[in-house]
């Protein structure tokens, strides 16, 4: 009788070592592969992200840090396809909420938001919101690209508008939850 369960104990080795060495080799392959635009799910994109830096530098110019040096936001992608941003001046503390005459009032100069659901094109670099409501009106009903990055646990945004006859350069910076790990 002659096949693989029969054979000596050598030969069974060397066709472990063959069999094992081809899986290491297709995989090897495989990894060397870049990845296409159809290897991406939602998922690289899926998750809470921390606003880190927020600047736009007109060409020429100095940086303008409109939420101030240490902004507050949130970035938070839903593996459903659903995106809310929120951003916010870092305002210092209020001793009590009774002070505020209208403690329902958005205050527009402090805080930015808008929500809806996304789509991503990982071979462009861009995800676009779908914008369905906020509190920037001009949004309302359109899709917003952003050019994006991932490197580890960064998530950088960066792009160029004009703003009037001058070319401005805006970056934002977001850092990966920590509560995101955790899954």
């Amino acid at each position: 009788m002659t096949g693989f369960l029969s054979s000596p104990p050598k030969c069974r080795l060397v066709r472990h070592i063959v069999v094992g060495l081809s899986a290491l080799a297709l995989l090897g392959v495989g990894l060397q592969m870049p990845a296409s635009a159809a290897d991406h799910d939602l998922g690289t994109l899926v998750g809470t992200w921390r606003l880190v830096r927020y600047v736009d530098t007109p060409e020429g110019g100095t940086s303008i840090q409109a939420f101030g040096t240490a902004p507050a936001g949130l970035f938070i992608f839903t593996a459903d396809g659903h995106v809310s941003i929120s951003i916010m001046r870092n305002p210092p503390k209020i001793a009590s909420a009774t002070t505020d005459p209208d403690p329902d009032a958005c205050v527009p100069g402090w805080y930015c938001s808008y929500f809806g659901t996304y789509t991503v094109d990982y071979k462009r670099g861009i995800w676009i919101t779908h914008v369905v409501g906020g509190n920037i009106p001009a949004y309302l009903g359109t899709d917003q690209p952003r050019s994006f990055t991932i490197a580890h646990d960064t998530l950088t945004i960066s792009e160029t508008y004009m703003q009037g006859t001058q070319r401005v350069r805006a970056e934002r910076v977001l850092a990966r939850s920590a509560q995101d790990h955790l899954r």
